[in-house]
């Protein structure tokens, strides 16, 4: 199966095709630049300073990690908490928010592979009665159900931290969405919900016979020694992790401590930029899902999302239609872009901890994208 789908509709042929998780959300366009490093070996300067410059923008700390091949470079700049002392490392965790939905997506095609379910069963054929329409898993994993997205309200500073202490169930979610007009009939077009993940936890679950949070677990964090992952379903988050914060008319509230239910399996996990460029080299290598369904991960819309993976056109040659692959996090005070090359080769994996209320008004847009490309252009070959 080819891995593009109707790719000429896209309608900015040269940009990367990002999406994330704020009750905004939807597909932007990020301009890649043509500059390439004069060799194959990772160029850190330009990645560095790019780091730099996001920090000089506003944000309280920027990470990176690349890697191509055997090599990798990390890199950070700014400090874990806004005020304090302690210089920020690309060790620290961060709140990776719908980067997560890259790791179910890769649970599910393990479910696929083990026969467990197909990518065509209908929900109502897992969770009866729980769906009013007929809805495929399919459509759950690349936005096309017409599922309404439960996560609304959150469009202030305010409006985010009075909800910091809020636990909700995957019940609670799920009826909330249901409660709301349907954007589309199910399979008729692309229209990002949060509800589509927290189904397909609900799935797992039953299909696993364990929470969501075992089986990223068990399939996906101890298998890949991700140490510094976890899938945390209340406000805990580990010591070491770098302070996340809103940021509204130059107001900084911090957002570190946040209730994860909120999220549940659409947004919830934990982890580095170096866990997150380990998974995305294990998704696409093999080694936790078989080829056959890694092309059909990367089959993507013309929306530019495939199964629980987002579409951009490579740095290194933006006019050859070459491909990474990858994920966005739009979280509250976290934001996170994850790529990789097809075969799991070159990986860049960039988190910052200060972000608008929503993605359309963050400050930081612009000098994120610039360093996602320099990280990308920094594994380029001559």
């Amino acid at each position: 199966m080819s891995k593009l789908r109707n790719l000429a509709a896209l309608t900015v042929a040269t940009s990367l095709l990002v999406s994330g998780c704020s009750s905004t959300d939807e597909p932007s366009a990020v301009e890649p630049t043509a500059t390439a490093p004069s060799s194959g070996s990772i160029k850190t300067d330009d990645v560095q300073a790019a780091l730099d410059a996001m920090v000089d923008a506003g944000s309280v700390a920027a990470v990176a990690q690349v890697r191509d091949g055997e090599n990798s470079w990390s890199g950070a700049a700014g400090l874990v908490e806004r005020g304090g002392t302690e210089a920020a490392s690309a060790d620290d965790p961060v709140r990776i928010a719908s980067v997560t939905k890259s790791m179910v997506a890769a649970v599910v095609l393990q479910l696929v592979d083990e026969g467990k379910v197909q990518l065509d069963h209908q929900v109502d054929e897992l969770l009866p009665g729980l769906l009013p329409k007929p809805v495929t898993i399919r459509q759950l994993l690349d936005h096309t159900s017409g599922i309404p997205n439960y996560l609304v309200g959150f469009d202030s500073a305010e409006q985010i931290a009075s909800r910091s202490t809020d636990s909700v169930t995957d019940d609670e979610l799920i009826s909330q969405a249901l409660a709301m007009p349907w954007t589309t009939e199910p399979g008729q077009e692309f229209s990002y919900s949060n509800t589509n993940y927290v189904l397909l936890g609900r799935i797992i679950a039953e299909l696993d016979g364990k929470t969501i949070a075992q089986s990223l677990q068990d399939r996906v964090f101890d298998p890949l020694q991700m140490t510094d992952t976890t899938y945390p379903t209340d406000a805990a988050i580990a010591d070491d992790a770098l302070h996340g914060y809103v940021v509204e008319n130059e107001t900084y509230t911090d957002v570190t401590d946040f209730d994860a239910s909120i999220w549940s399996s659409s947004a919830a996990v934990v982890s580095s930029v170096a866990d997150l460029n380990t998974f995305f080299r294990a998704l696409f290598d093999g080694t936790l899902i078989p080829q056959n369904l890694i092309d059909e991960m990367q089959v993507v819309t013309p929306t530019g999302y495939g199964l629980g993976l987002l579409l951009g056109l490579d740095a290194c040659n933006p006019g050859s239609g070459e491909l990474v692959f990858g994920q966005r996090g739009n979280g509250f005070g976290y934001r996170t872009f994850a790529l990789s090359s097809p075969d799991g080769e070159r990986q860049v994996s960039l988190a910052w901890t200060t972000a608008a209320p929503t993605p359309a008004m963050d400050p930081l847009e612009q000098p994120a994208t610039e360093a996602l490309i320099a990280g990308l252009a920094s594994t380029c070959p001559a």
